[in-house]
């Protein structure tokens, strides 16, 4: 396997490689401290996971991510700054992880055991929904793209739901909570509605979405699941969960409360 380091400085390019060997991790290690460098070797060769740092010239960390993405989808990303203002834009082009400098070599170990632990879901079922740290489907490997926030948040709110029913007036609850439940929004849910059928149709998995009239569930025998994994199998050596579930959603920190609570037996 083969870990890509791109950072400005070139001390903390050579900090990386030395606690990486400090752990144990032997993987190859290829470093740039020049952005455009890093995108002409991901061209021609084969990265599996890559440590960004974010605030470099000529290419913030988050657009080479981008562009990293665009040439291969299956690059595991990472991020390291001292910027944590960057945390949440971050996880918007899919980082398995986030790390603020100056980091502690358990930092790297842990985003390097997520990376792996991703890499293999992933890549071991044809679809694989991601609740554990921050919320992402994956086909065949790649991340799903959802132009509308908000269907992304639809799709987990009902993934969270464990195969329960969401009528419209809950759904809307939570996704705009605090809102009036009026005509205005009841617009907005079905748009975002159309947008979530139709970035699943693109995606080849419309049959996850189980939609009738007023009510949507999501069929779980089409896909994989962190979550649906550890609720059937329990706490296990091969337990993917580092403390964080769907992160980008408040909603979401009952469950995570739960998962945690489950942990500790």
């Amino acid at each position: 396997m083969r870990i890509m380091a791109v950072d400005d400085e070139i001390l903390a390019l050579e900090d990386f490689e030395d606690t990486c060997r400090d752990l144990g991790i032997t993987d190859e290690i290829v470093k740039f401290n020049n952005p455009l460098d890093a995108l002409g070797y991901v061209a021609t060769n084969k990265v599996d996971i890559a440590f960004l740092d974010i605030e470099m010239p000529v290419i913030k960390g988050i657009e080479l991510a981008k562009r990293i993405k665009a040439i291969n989808p299956n690059v595991r990303v990472v991020f390291a700054t001292s910027y944590s203002n960057y945390a949440l834009e971050a996880f918007g082009v899919d980082a398995v992880d986030y790390v603020m400098k100056p980091y502690e070599p358990e930092d790297i170990k842990r985003a390097y055991d997520k990376a792996l632990l991703v890499k293999d879901a992933v890549t071991g079922n044809r679809v694989f929904v991601k609740t554990f740290g921050y919320f992402d489907v994956f086909v065949d490997g790649k991340s799903v793209s959802f132009p509308s926030a908000k269907s992304k948040e639809l799709l987990a709110l009902l993934v969270d739901r464990n195969g329960g029913v969401v009528n419209t007036e809950q759904a809307i609850a939570v996704l705009w909570e605090g809102r009036k439940y009026d005509e205005t929004v009841q617009s907005l849910f079905r748009k975002v509605l159309k947008s979530l059928r139709i970035s699943l149709e693109e995606a080849g998995i419309s049959d996850i979405l189980v939609d009738n009239r007023n009510q949507r569930s999501i069929d779980k025998s089409k896909f994989a699941c962190d979550y649906y994994d550890f609720l059937e199998n329990g706490k296990n050596e091969n337990t993917k969960y580092f403390g964080k579930y769907m992160e980008q959603y408040d909603w979401a920190k009952e469950t995570e409360k739960q998962i945690n609570e489950l942990m500790k037996k």
